[in-house]
C-alpha cells in the first residue's frame, strides 16, 4: 500500500494531467475517476484517502461542486476553473513541456 504522501503526490499528478488535456475552461473528478487515472485501488478506504487528499488542494482553487447520496454512500464531485492557481500551474507545466 502506498503511503499518504505518495498518494498526495499521484491525486495532484492526476488532477494537473486533467487541466493540461482540458478543452474548456474547468475540470470535474470524483475521486474514484482520480483514483483510477492514477492507478490507485478503488475500494472505499482507498476513496476516502484520496478524496482527503483533494480536500488539501482546497487553497490551490479545487472546491467541492456536488456532493449527493447514491445507494449506501455519498458521491463527491470537486470542480477546477481556469481562474484557480492550481489551473495556471498547470498551464505553465504544459508550456514548459510543449
Amino acid at each position: 500500500m502506498e503511503k499518504y504522501e505518495e498518494i498526495r503526490r499521484l491525486v495532484r499528478n492526476a488532477i494537473i494531467q486533467m487541466i493540461i488535456e482540458a478543452r474548456g475552461t474547468c475540470v470535474t473528478f470524483t475521486p474514484k475517476k482520480i483514483a483510477k487515472r492514477a492507478r490507485l485501488s478503488t475500494k472505499p478506504v482507498m476513496l476516502s484517502v484520496i478524496r482527503h487528499a483533494i480536500e488539501e488542494l482546497r487553497e490551490k482553487g479545487v472546491r467541492l461542486w456536488n456532493e449527493r447520496q447514491h445507494g449506501g454512500g455519498r458521491i463527491y464531485r470537486y470542480i477546477v476553473t481556469c481562474d484557480s492557481p492550481l489551473w495556471q500551474e498547470a498551464k505553465m507545466i504544459k508550456e514548459v513541456m510543449a
